[in-house]
């Protein structure tokens, strides 16, 4: 399992501050959903939902945020 950072837009994932990606090899992942958020925030993120992602992305689990702290 990984904790992944998706944009709502275009559907691509985290992979760093200048690099969104469509390749589950090339994301970033947060390992948890709080380091997520925290990424989140610290980079004033908009748009992105955290999507706990499994070996099958049939079962990748997406998480809206509502409100990012700050």
């Amino acid at each position: 399992m990984k904790v992944l950072l998706r944009d709502t837009q275009s559907g691509l994932f985290y992979a760093d501050a200048d690099h969104w990606t469509g390749q589950y090899s090339e994301v970033r992942d947060f390992e948890t959903p709080d380091l997520a958020l925290e990424q989140v925030s610290s980079a004033n993120l908009a748009g992105v939902e955290v999507i706990v992602h499994f070996e099958n992305p049939a079962f990748d689990l997406p998480l809206t945020i509502h409100n990012a702290v700050r």
